[in-house]
C-alpha cells in the first residue's frame, strides 16, 4: 500500500508539473499572439538550443560567411535567437532595401553592452539609437559633409596623397603603413585641422590602439555580455571577467583618442593659431554643447580613421591579382591626363573605367561585410514572417555582393560589370555605405579620398605580386579579415 501511495503522489506531482507547464506555454502563446495578431511565424533559421538559443552557433569572427551559408538552407531572411534576444539577418539587397531604406521603423540602432556601454562607442553619432542627441549630431555634421562642402577639401586630399606617393616611392615595402597614414592624415586635417607626418605620431598610434581592439567586438556573438547583459555587473576581479578589464582599458584609449585632438583645437583657438576645420567651425558657432561638439568630431575621426586604409589595402590586392584591370585603368588615365602631371578631381568625369573600378572595389571585398546593426522599433512583417519589436536587424552585405542574382562570377574583380548602363549590375554604392537615414554621413568624404588615392597610385606605380629571393612571383592568398572593418 505504501508503494501505491508513493506512486500516486509521484504521478500527482508529475500531473501538476505538466499542467503548470501547459498553462505557462498557453500564456506565452497568448502573449505572442497578442504581439503578433497576424499569427505569422518568425523567419526560418537554424534550430536553437534550449536556453542558449543559437548563441553557440553564431561565429564570433567572420559571421557573415556563416550567414551566407545559412541563406542556402533557410532563405533570404533568417532568424536567430540568443537568450531571448531576436536577431534577423537580411541576406539580399531587396530585403535590406525594403526594411532599412523604405521603412522608417528601422532607423534606430541597438544599444550593445560591450561596444556601446562598456567601451563607450555608443557615444558616437554613427552608433547611437534614434534620439535627440543623434538628430543634433547629424544636423551638426551635415553642412560640412555634403557633396558640395567636400569639394572645398579637394586640395587637401591632393596634398596628402602626393606626400603618400613620395613615401611609397622611397619605402614601397611599407605600403600598408603609408596608406594608413594617408587615411589618418586626411581625416585629422578635415576634422581638426591637425597635420601629422608620421605613422608614429601620437594621434595615429592612439587611434590604432583604440579602434583595433574595439572592432573585434562589433558582431553578435563576439562578446558574451551582449547575449547575457547581466554579466556586465559582475566584479572585474571575478573569474572569467577579463572582458570587463579589456573594456575598461579600451574605453580609456577611446576617450583619449577623442579628447586629445579636440583639446588641441581648443588651445589653438584660444591662442589664435587654429587651422580651419570642422571642429573649429563648431566651436566658433557655439550653438551646441561641448559634449555634442566633442563627440560629433570624435564620430568623424573614429569612422574615418580606418575605412580609407581598408579600402586601399583591398585596391592594392586587386591590382596585384588582376593586372589586366590595372593596365586598362592606367591606359585610360594616360589618355586623359596630360603627360607629366598627376590626375586630380577635375579629371574624374573623364575616367569612366576608373569609376567602374571604384564601384567594384566597394563590391569585391566590402570594408564592412556585415553592415551596422539596426533595431526594429515596432512589430513588423515582411515576406510572410513576423519581426518582433526590439529585434536586432543586420544587413549581410557580404551575401549581397556574392548573390549571383546581382553579379555574374562574383568572386572575380571585374569593373566591366558596371560599364554598360543598360546592362550594369547592381550599383554597390546603394548598400556599401548603409541604407536610408542611416547612410554613412561621411560617404562623400570616403568616396573622394579613395578616388584620389586610387587614381594617383595608378598614374605613378605598377602594382604587382611580391617576389621571393630568386625573383619568382609569390602567389597571393589573402583571406578576408574578420573584424568589423575588413
Amino acid at each position: 500500500m505504501r508503494g501505491l501511495r508513493t506512486a500516486d503522489a509521484t504521478n500527482t506531482a508529475i500531473l501538476v508539473l505538466l499542467l503548470g507547464a501547459s498553462f505557462a506555454i498557453f500564456r506565452l502563446y497568448r502573449v505572442f499572439a497578442a504581439l503578433n495578431p497576424r499569427r505569422l511565424p518568425l523567419p526560418p533559421g537554424p534550430k536553437p538550443e534550449l536556453i542558449f538559443g543559437n548563441s553557440r552557433q553564431i561565429p564570433p569572427r567572420s559571421a557573415w560567411i556563416q550567414y551566407t551559408e545559412w541563406k542556402k538552407a533557410f532563405g533570404d531572411v533568417i532568424h536567430l535567437s540568443a537568450f531571448g534576444n531576436h536577431i534577423v539577418v537580411l541576406n539580399t539587397y531587396e530585403s535590406a532595401h525594403e526594411l532599412l531604406h523604405l521603412r522608417s521603423s528601422y532607423t534606430s540602432r541597438p544599444v550593445t553592452q560591450m561596444v556601446g556601454k562598456m567601451i563607450g562607442l555608443g557615444r558616437i553619432i554613427n552608433l547611437m539609437p534614434s534620439n535627440e542627441t543623434w538628430k543634433r549630431g547629424r544636423k551638426l555634421m551635415h553642412p560640412v559633409l555634403n557633396k558640395e562642402s567636400i569639394r572645398l577639401f579637394f586640395p587637401s586630399f591632393e596634398g596628402a596623397i602626393r606626400t603618400c606617393l613620395l613615401q611609397l616611392l622611397t619605402h614601397s615595402g611599407d605600403f600598408s603603413e603609408h596608406l594608413r597614414l594617408f587615411g589618418g592624415k586626411s581625416i585629422l586635417l578635415f576634422t581638426y585641422g591637425i597635420k601629422v607626418e608620421s605613422a608614429q605620431d601620437e594621434l595615429i598610434v592612439i587611434s590604432d590602439e583604440a579602434i583595433e581592439p574595439a572592432l573585434q567586438y562589433f558582431h553578435i556573438g563576439a562578446a558574451f555580455v551582449d547575449i547575457l547583459p547581466i554579466l556586465r555587473y559582475i566584479p572585474s576581479w571575478f573569474p572569467g571577467a577579463e572582458f570587463k578589464r579589456n573594456a575598461k582599458a579600451v574605453r580609456e584609449k577611446v576617450d583619449r583618442m577623442v579628447e586629445l585632438p579636440f583639446n588641441r583645437v581648443k588651445a589653438a583657438m584660444a591662442a589664435g593659431t587654429a587651422t580651419p576645420s570642422f571642429t573649429l567651425r563648431t566651436l566658433q558657432d557655439g550653438t551646441y554643447s561641448e559634449h555634442d561638439q566633442l563627440w560629433s568630431s570624435g564620430s568623424m575621426y573614429i569612422a574615418g580613421a580606418d575605412t580609407t586604409s581598408a579600402n586601399m589595402n583591398t585596391f592594392i590586392l586587386a591590382m596585384a591579382l588582376y593586372p589586366d584591370v590595372q593596365r586598362r585603368a592606367q591606359a585610360e588615365i594616360d589618355r586623359v591626363v596630360p603627360k607629366g602631371t598627376l590626375p586630380g578631381f577635375q579629371d574624374r568625369d573623364s575616367l569612366p573605367y576608373v569609376d567602374c573600378l571604384l564601384k567594384e572595389l566597394q563590391r569585391w571585398r566590402p570594408a564592412i561585410p556585415l553592415g551596422v546593426q539596426r533595431c526594429a522599433m515596432k512589430d513588423d512583417y515582411y515576406g510572410g514572417y513576423y519581426i518582433p519589436k526590439g529585434a536586432i536587424v543586420s544587413p549581410n552585405v557580404w551575401a549581397i555582393t556574392r548573390d549571383e542574382a546581382n553579379y555574374k562570377d562574383p568572386e572575380r574583380f571585374w569593373p566591366e560589370r558596371f560599364e554598360n548602363p543598360e546592362t550594369a549590375e547592381l550599383d554597390p554604392y546603394k548598400y556599401a555605405f548603409g541604407f536610408g537615414r542611416r547612410t554613412c554621413a561621411g560617404l562623400h568624404f570616403a568616396d573622394a579620398s579613395i578616388y584620389i588615392a586610387v587614381v594617383s597610385i595608378l598614374a605613378t606605380f605598377d602594382v604587382g605580386k611580391p617576389k621571393d629571393e630568386n625573383g619568382n612571383e609569390v602567389e597571393l592568398n589573402v583571406p578576408h579579415t574578420s573584424g568589423f572593418i575588413s
